[in-house]
């Protein structure tokens, strides 16, 4: 006979898809980098939002859809990334804000493809859209961290 305690399948950390927390981090960080984008090209008419919500590099799109359907899919492709940062955080959880501050910083290069993929959008040489691409993209990294940190504070040992 072992003398090795039984552990129960109920004592082990449960590591789970966090698709919930992934979602819900996704649709947050997404409505903010949104709204934040929206409200720059409002208030100084260069076209960050639309870059946001280009679609003219979709086949089998039209090139312009509804301004809601444009913004549903930029969320889908927030929550996408979303449930990738919580699952990310939840198998290494150390340095979740500068995980989340990382995958903002990547996901503003995407500026350099998209910007080439349109003529509604800025230029790639336009350096204040650039910076205000890069700040909200930044903003959005740590809006991700700050979900990540809120679910930990959740409930003491229940998985991200």
């Amino acid at each position: 006979m072992s003398s090795d305690p039984i552990v129960k399948r109920s004592d082990l950390p449960r590591r789970t898809f966090p698709w919930f927390r992934g979602v819900w981090t996704g649709v947050l960080s997404g409505l903010v980098l949104g709204f934040l984008l929206k409200a720059i090209q409002s208030f100084t008419g260069i076209a960050v939002y639309t870059l946001l919500l280009n679609i003219d590099f979709v086949p089998g799109l039209p090139p312009t859809l509804p301004e809601f359907m444009e913004f549903a899919l930029h969320l889908v492709v927030s929550i996408c990334i979303g449930v990738f940062y919580i699952w990310w955080v939840q198998i290494r959880p150390q340095y979740a804000m500068l995980k989340g501050i990382l995958i903002g910083a990547v996901s503003s290069l995407l500026y350099i493809p998209l910007s080439q993929l349109s003529t509604r959008v800025p230029d790639l040489n336009n350096t204040q859209a650039i910076l205000y691409w890069v700040t909200a993209h930044l903003i959005y990294g740590v809006i991700l961290g700050l979900c990540a940190k809120g679910f930990t504070k959740l409930k003491k040992g229940d998985p991200l």
